[in-house]
């Protein structure tokens, strides 16, 4: 069921800074004290005892009364514009229409508090509704502009006061229309940074997994083979599996220690967490590949140093992706993984030349897997160039080179 008019309160939920910097009651008290100055001035302004506009009442204790009335009738609205912006409008057009019934003018006063409602309305309702609120604000000064003609002396100041509405309501439309767009600038950079998050967890459950078990599978399909004929390689094999899902779940709860440790109260954590995998794990990387039964030859150049933690991560994930591919798909039982340490960047290189009845590790990249696309967001995210392609023959060869700012030789 929809909502009454007089009901319908601000939707726009984003505020300016000032307003989130002041309190809710400080608000509320400037309100109240805005509207007593409007009363004041509507008073002395247009109805002052000795003024140039005096109301044609009737008996003579009705201007002792009526004219503070009519003063406090078209301002009061004013305090409670935020909260019931529709309904204020609606008490303070009635109010100036009764100024007009009793010959006053509500270019002279009253369109101060009218153009502040009339603002508010602009800013917390939809389109329509503030242009109706507008144009029922514009038709009050049409009809004291023909008042006043008909009686001889002109439009008086309803132009002018018209103007001023306008430039009030159009004020307020334009922060109307400013606050929605901050309101979807903010909702979209929420969802780019959640996309991101998503992006990255599933590329490190991707690595961390795929590798593992692609490892354990290999193992626990030769120790079946020779469990019966050769139990001594058999236990070798299980032992192997023991060892990399110890570090696979090493891996993982430190993955999700990580996750968790966002909140204010968990900045003492970061010392407890074991650190990321790098670089320097290529040894136990390279025994868990050639349990595989694929042997890694690295050939390190340049200058060991000290890299940023995120291309360390980014570059032994991708290394770790590669091994996994060859042992899954190229067939072959040895590859070579070459790291550069130049003066401004890291390269790595991973090749194999594949096997007689294997197939190339482009395969994943060609089926549904996302090892290749995920090696490519990775180097992309440090601002860095990948490629990843067959080799003339047979095998395949993945590269990827890392900005690194430059350092001593």
């Amino acid at each position: 069921m929809a909502r009454p008019w007089w009901s319908y309160r601000e939707r726009v939920t984003t505020r300016p800074p000032l307003s989130m910097r002041i309190r809710p009651q400080i608000w509320v008290a400037l309100d109240y004290l805005l509207a007593a100055c409007c009363a004041l001035l509507v008073y002395v302004v247009l109805f002052r005892p000795h003024g140039p506009y005096q109301l044609h009442t009737t008996g003579w204790y009705a201007h002792a009364w009526l004219l503070p009335l009519l003063a406090v009738w078209v301002s009061a609205p004013v305090a409670v514009r935020r909260q019931y912006p529709l309904a204020a409008l609606a008490v303070t057009m009635a109010g100036c229409a009764a100024i007009l019934a009793v010959g006053g003018e509500i270019s002279r006063g009253p369109f101060l508090p009218l153009a502040l409602v009339l603002f508010r309305v602009a800013v917390a309702c939809p389109g329509r509704t503030a242009l109706a609120g507008l144009a029922g604000s514009l038709l009050l000064m049409v009809i004291q502009a023909v008042a006043l003609h008909v009686n001889g002396n002109g439009a008086g100041n309803a132009i002018a006061a018209s103007l001023v509405l306008v430039l009030c309501w159009l004020a307020g439309y334009m922060t109307r229309q400013r606050r929605a767009y901050r309101a979807r600038l903010q909702q979209q950079v929420a969802a780019a940074a959640v996309t991101e998050e998503r992006l990255r967890i599933a590329r490190e459950l991707h690595d961390v997994v795929a590798h593992s078990l692609t490892v354990v599978a290999v193992q626990a399909g030769f120790a079946e083979y020779v469990f019966d004929r050769q139990p001594e390689q058999a236990r070798s094999a299980l032992a192997a599996i023991q060892t990399v899902t110890r570090e696979a779940l090493a891996d993982m709860q430190r993955m999700l220690g990580a996750l968790r440790r966002g909140g204010p109260g968990d900045a003492g954590q970061d010392a407890a967490l074991a650190p990321a995998a790098g670089l320097a794990d290529l040894d136990r990387l390279v025994a868990g590949t050639a349990g595989a039964g694929v042997r890694v030859q690295i050939c390190q150049q340049g200058q060991v140093r000290a890299i940023p933690a995120g291309v360390d991560l980014s570059a032994f994930r991708i290394v770790q992706e590669a091994l996994t591919n060859v042992v899954k798909h190229s067939g072959a039982d040895s590859c070579q993984v070459s790291i550069d340490y130049a003066d401004d960047g890291l390269a790595v290189e991973i090749t194999d030349q594949g096997g007689e009845n294997g197939r190339a590790a482009a395969g994943l990249a060609a089926g549904p897997g996302h090892g290749i696309a995920g090696m490519a967001e990775r180097v992309s995210l440090c601002g860095g160039d990948f490629t990843a392609a067959p080799l003339p023959g047979r095998g395949f060869r993945v590269a990827a080179r890392f900005p690194l700012p430059g350092g001593d030789r």
